[in-house]
C-alpha cells in the first residue's frame, strides 16, 4: 500500500499549529499569572482579568506565609487529522506576588 505523501504532512501541520496556539496561550497565561500577582490588584480583579483573556483557565494562590504565588493552569486539547487520539497540551505558568 502507497502513501501519498501528502497526507503524511497533514497531520504534521496540524501538531505544529497546535504548538504554535500552544505557544501563544502559554504567553498568555503568564501575563494573568503576573498580573494577578501585582501588589494592588485584588483577587477578585485579578479572576476578572483572567476570565476576560482565558475564560476556560483556573487562577489560584498558594500563599504558605512565606511564599506567595498565583498559577495560571490552561489545556488545549484538539484532534489531529490521521492522529489516532485527541492531543492534548497543558498549559502552566506562575508569578511569585510583589512585596
Amino acid at each position: 500500500m502507497v502513501v501519498p505523501a501528502s497526507l503524511l504532512v497533514k497531520p504534521l501541520l496540524d501538531l505544529f499549529g497546535l504548538f504554535q496556539v500552544a505557544i501563544v496561550k502559554e504567553q498568555v497565561s503568564y501575563d494573568i499569572a503576573r498580573y494577578a500577582a501585582l501588589a494592588d490588584v485584588s483577587p477578585a480583579e485579578a479572576n476578572g482579568y483572567r476570565e476576560e483573556h482565558d475564560p476556560q483557565g483556573s487562577l489560584a494562590t498558594d500563599d504558605n506565609g512565606v511564599d506567595c504565588v498565583w498559577l495560571h493552569a490552561s489545556v488545549i486539547s484538539r484532534r489531529v487529522t490521521l492522529w489516532p487520539e485527541t492531543v492534548v497540551v497543558p498549559i502552566e505558568a506562575r508569578a511569585e506576588c510583589e512585596k
